[in-house]
């Protein structure tokens, strides 16, 4: 039988302290932390999107192409540096570079802004304005001077009067005259065709003859100078007489008429 005198005695474990307990749960959340920031590490290293395992790759420059000798110089294009960034040296934009830019800002990429000018939006400048011409003023137009055919519309015009006179028609004779014919002597115009009806109506023939005519005709006025002889039964005369006319609707009519220049 063991004796109980050489057994060690029983001594329960004591409890955690709170300092201790402290500890312990900060060295598990650092080695959670750890474990954590090593897997994305990894991951992050994997997809090649960490900044201490990129490599910086010299940017390549495009040699220009001289050009042929038998190309006219007008032909040759400038060289189109490899820029990544869209921009030259002198952080200029570089034609032709926009098409490796985001959608988004390769529109803002054309439009080079110089140091110290305010942007301007990407539209072409408007055309400057005329101002409209002044009006020319309209003048209108002088009357065109009839000329062979006025005078030979005015000879026809006397031989027909004269003749009317001759074979003492009233009725046509009057009418070469205009309604504001100024007749002589201080008489009114129907007092002037009445006594014209009245001579007209004497009996026995009478010869009008129109001589010497000379007409000047100035736009639709004309005067008309000629030697005239008038022979009846009892009288027989020759006299110089003036005949001022105006076109009326396309007929010359008498408005004055006096013996002498």
């Amino acid at each position: 039988m063991t004796s109980t005198a050489s057994a060690k005695p029983y001594r329960p474990k004591s409890a955690l302290s709170a300092s201790h307990t402290l500890l312990w749960f900060v060295a598990g959340i650092a080695g959670m932390f750890l474990i954590v920031s090593a897997v994305f590490a990894v991951k992050l290293g994997l997809e090649g999107q960490l900044p201490f395992g990129k490599r910086s790759t010299p940017t390549p420059v495009t040699q220009p192409v001289a050009a042929a000798a038998d190309q006219p110089e007008s032909s040759a294009k400038p060289p189109i540096a490899s820029n990544p960034s869209g921009t030259g040296n002198n952080g200029e934009f570089v034609s032709g570079t926009e098409s490796i830019l985001p959608p988004e800002v390769a529109h803002l990429a054309k439009t080079t802004i110089a140091p110290g000018e305010p942007a301007t939006p990407d539209t072409a400048p408007a055309p400057p304005v005329k101002a409209p011409a002044p009006a020319t003023p309209v003048t209108a137009p002088e009357p065109a001077s009839p000329g062979p055919a006025a005078s030979e519309a005015i000879t026809t015009t006397l031989h027909a009067w004269a003749a009317a006179w001759e074979r003492k028609d009233v009725t046509a004779y009057l009418k070469h005259y205009a309604p504001d014919f100024q007749p002589a002597r201080g008489l009114g115009r129907d007092e002037w065709a009445e006594q014209r009806r009245q001579r007209l109506s004497r009996p026995g023939d009478i010869t009008i003859g129109i001589t010497d005519l000379d007409i000047a005709v100035k736009g639709d006025r004309a005067t008309a100078r000629f030697s005239q002889s008038y022979r009846s039964p009892t009288q027989k005369l020759g006299e110089t007489k003036t005949i001022e006319l105006t076109l009326r609707d396309g007929a010359w009519l008498i408005v004055q008429e006096r013996i002498g220049g």
